[in-house]
């Protein structure tokens, strides 16, 4: 991902110490861009599987878009109790991965933006 670090940097500007993982994949796997070092043991026990649910919710988007008529698919995010996960599918087998802390307040526009034209 051109700029990866400028995006971490940019993503830290606006979840400050809540950012827990920002990973860029592709079809083969992925690259962490940022991993903060109280989440980086747990990760190493579900990213192979996390992986290949994004590449799968992936495939699915052309599904979703069809459905909901509303233009290209940008973000779908899942909140937990403890974590806020957004996946951008980029393409069928590309995408990002974020995640921050469930309790930080960040401007939602702005902060999938920032993901969103990273990916560019």
């Amino acid at each position: 991902m051109p700029g990866g670090d400028e995006l971490v940097a940019e993503l830290r500007e606006q979840a400050g110490d809540a950012l827990r993982v920002v990973a860029e994949y592709d079809r083969d796997g992925y690259d962490l861009r940022y991993v903060r070092d109280d989440v980086d043991e747990r990760l190493d026990d579900v990213a192979d599987d996390i992986h290949r649910d994004l590449v799968l919710e992936g495939i699915s988007r052309e599904r979703l878009e069809d459905l909901f008529d509303a233009g290209d698919l940008r973000c779908s995010m899942h909140r937990f109790e403890e974590v806020t996960a957004f996946h951008f599918a980029e393409a069928e087998y590309r995408g990002l991965f974020v995640s921050i802390d469930s309790g930080v307040d960040v401007p939602l526009a702005s902060f999938t933006d920032t993901c969103w034209k990273s990916l560019d």
